[in-house]
């Protein structure tokens, strides 16, 4: 069995962090907040939305 190594390197590094209210508060469309990560270029680095709780 192949058991983790852990972390191999971490880094800090500066972005630009986004936090933006999502939804209209109804069952179909809830109310939630997304948070984006941005480079100094603009480019979308990472993207969080509350409500599915995952990261891409």
């Amino acid at each position: 069995m192949t058991r983790p190594r852990g972390t191999d390197k971490a880094e800090v590094m500066q972005v630009i962090k986004t936090t933006s209210l999502l939804g209209d508060g109804t069952e179909k469309d809830p109310a939630r907040f997304i948070y984006q990560y941005w480079d100094f270029k603009g480019n979308l680095l990472a993207s969080h939305d509350t409500l599915n709780e995952t990261t891409r």
